[in-house]
């Protein structure tokens, strides 16, 4: 590990990089969810637009 006080910087950016690693972190930073075709719209749209 890093230590320091000049270390500041590479703590924060490898913990940030690392974070991504992360399976639940990733689902719900990532904004998959919105970029899904009917994402946020009920159901019955859904089946409207099929038609």
């Amino acid at each position: 590990k890093t230590r320091g006080m000049g270390a500041g910087r590479k703590l924060k950016t490898h913990r940030r990089r690392q974070k991504w690693a992360d399976k639940s972190y990733k689902k719900s930073h990532l904004g998959n969810e919105w970029k899904k075709p009917f994402a946020g719209s009920s159901h019955a749209k859904g089946i409207v637009l099929e038609k």
